[in-house]
């Protein structure tokens, strides 16, 4: 019974570690550099993102990537305002490359009167949300570690310079900023196109180019008017300038 035993053991520890080897089987270090369909517009920042473990990554300011995955693993790349990408992972270890071009989505067709549920804009809002999800709730790092107990009572604070200062914090933080400038440009860009503008003035062509860069409201007047406050406040600007084009009226005129 001893001797069965003893050579059960070996049998045991040899499957062990078999089965370890095969959860510890070495990552491929996935890498690239994300541009626009041009290959001379760097793309910065950029998420990647692995679907299979979750792992994030963001491209540097050179476009550059860097990200862990196993093999079939699905790599997603995204970039605000330009259309994903993504691929699988071939090799078993080692680095595999991908430059990825990705091209310009192509704007909604704006509109003032919308019917159903949701308008362009807001389909289009979910969507973006809905992609960038994984990057877009990560926490970014105060300035103050709070977690510190001495920080009741405003003594003893603790400043995490380096942590806040890392590539990741920065390139997040900048990436939360693109990420909502754009969403501002596109709410502006839905409520004041250019078709809307021309079918309140009347311009077309050079003209309307013109009029709408010398007249675009703010993303928040756009948020406090209705759109029959936008019209007047569009005409009023139209019949200054079909008069003289060189007047300039204020935002609250």
């Amino acid at each position: 019974m001893k001797s069965s035993r003893l050579l059960f053991l070996p049998l045991f520890f040899c499957l062990l570690a078999t089965g370890a080897y095969a959860q510890d089987e070495p990552a491929v270090s996935v890498r690239g550099q994300v541009t626009d369909t041009s290959g001379r517009l760097v793309l910065y920042p950029a998420t990647i993102r692995n679907k299979n473990t979750g792992a994030k990554a963001f491209s540097d300011n050179g476009g550059y990537y860097r990200i862990n995955a196993r093999t079939g693993d699905e790599i997603l790349i995204s970039y605000v305002g330009y259309v994903s990408d993504s691929f699988r992972v071939k090799q078993a270890s080692g680095t595999e490359t991908h430059n990825i071009r990705l091209r310009m989505r192509e704007a909604f067709l704006p509109g003032v009167e919308v019917s159903g549920k949701w308008n362009p804009y807001q389909l289009d809002s979910i969507q973006r949300y809905e992609e960038f999800r994984p990057f877009l709730e990560a926490p970014t790092t105060d300035l103050i570690d709070k977690s510190n107990k001495r920080y009741e009572g405003g003594f003893g604070i603790t400043f995490s310079p380096f942590t806040r200062g890392s590539r990741r914090e920065k390139d997040l933080r900048k990436f939360k900023k693109l990420y909502d400038e754009h969403e501002r440009q596109a709410y502006v860009d839905y409520r004041y196109s250019k078709s809307f503008v021309s079918r309140v003035t009347g311009l077309n062509g050079d003209s309307l180019v013109r009029f709408t860069q010398k007249y675009t409201p703010s993303y928040e007047m756009l948020r406090g008017m209705n759109n029959e406050n936008l019209i007047m406040w569009i005409s009023v600007r139209a019949t200054q300038w079909k008069k003289n084009p060189n007047v300039t009226l204020k935002p609250d005129e």
